[in-house]
């Protein structure tokens, strides 16, 4: 095992207008990384899982941008806005003999993105006995409902393709408020706790919401298979529990006031500022798992399970310079 090897190409392009009154960076990146280290399985009579080794060049590409603008400036008034947002690819150029290496539901492949997931794809249900179903993809067009028998395909990226920020500070005499908001966009995550509570009772995890609308009746026409006690119908580990982690979310807000200086000059202080902040209030998102950002933590990229979403908080706070 060596050290892995970059070669990077950076450009950047900074800009001022009307004074700086809009001002920002442009910046693109590519590098390529040769002897990549990465995580290769072992066969279970070695009595590990995976050995760390060079086998991989990988390939990283991207955009960058951001802008200020100070959109008011007077002197009881200022507004200013930040935003940036990045855009990043990534694909594995070449592997030892160009052979896949398949860690769990992540698969390094050739021309794919890396630790792409790599799943049978779910098929619904057959609406006349409530058997999941799974595309074969043997080139058939046809359909199972034995999830051994179909054939994996790579389904969804890891990572986001695009990251994003927007900041905004309002300042109105003594008063201040600004917000952050931050989203991630372009990125799956295989929800690894969507298999026992998504599961037609076959464990006794407590079951989400969806289990109302299972197929019940021939003829019912639904996406969630029939319960069976035990009975395996859609818990393979499939594109049935592969979603969209797309989310935006209020990262911060905070409202601000300080003391006028006649009044502290009276009292030997030089700066009293009291802010009422909160943090992660609010996330748009479709992920129905508890943290669109919480992952890697379910021995896998791009993985979760039941992991705990980020903190809501609401913080009360006094500063005071002497």
């Amino acid at each position: 095992m060596s050290w892995e090897s970059s070669q990077q190409t950076d450009f950047g392009l900074e800009f001022g207008l009307f004074d700086n009154r809009i001002s920002g960076e442009i910046a693109y990146y590519n590098k390529d990384t040769d002897g990549l280290l990465f995580a290769s399985p072992l066969p279970g009579s070695s009595g590990a899982v995976s050995i760390n080794r060079n086998i991989g060049r990988l390939r990283s590409k991207g955009l960058e941008f951001s802008i200020q603008t100070k959109n008011i400036e007077t002197d009881n008034l200022s507004w200013t806005t930040n935003f940036n947002i990045g855009q990043n690819d990534n694909e594995v150029i070449s592997l030892p003999d160009g052979n896949d290496v398949i860690t769990g539901r992540n698969i390094l492949r050739e021309g794919e993105v890396s630790n792409a997931f790599y799943l049978i794809e779910y098929a619904g249900v057959d609406p006349a006995n409530g058997d999941a179903l799974y595309n074969l993809n043997d080139g058939s067009g046809g359909t199972t409902n034995d999830p051994n028998a179909a054939q994996r395909i790579v389904v969804g990226n890891p990572f986001p393709e695009w990251i994003g920020g927007l900041t905004n500070t309002v300042t109105y005499k003594n008063f201040d408020f600004s917000f952050t908001l931050q989203g991630e966009f372009g990125v799956s995550i295989y929800n690894g706790g969507g298999r026992f509570q998504s599961a037609n009772a076959d464990f006794f995890d407590n079951q989400s919401v969806d289990q109302l609308r299972r197929w019940q009746n021939p003829g019912d026409i639904t996406d969630v298979p029939e319960a069976r006690l035990f009975g395996g119908n859609g818990t393979a580990h499939s594109t049935r529990y592969l979603q969209d982690g797309d989310f935006i979310r209020l990262r911060n807000i905070t409202l601000g006031y300080t003391l006028p200086r006649s009044v502290l000059r009276k009292n030997g202080m030089d700066n009293v500022r009291i802010y009422l902040s909160g943090f992660n209030l609010l996330t748009i998102t479709d992920f129905n798992g508890y943290d669109p950002e919480s992952r890697s933590d379910a021995g896998g990229i791009g993985q979760v399970f039941y992991s705990a979403p980020a903190a809501k908080t609401v913080s009360l706070g006094l500063n005071v310079t002497f």
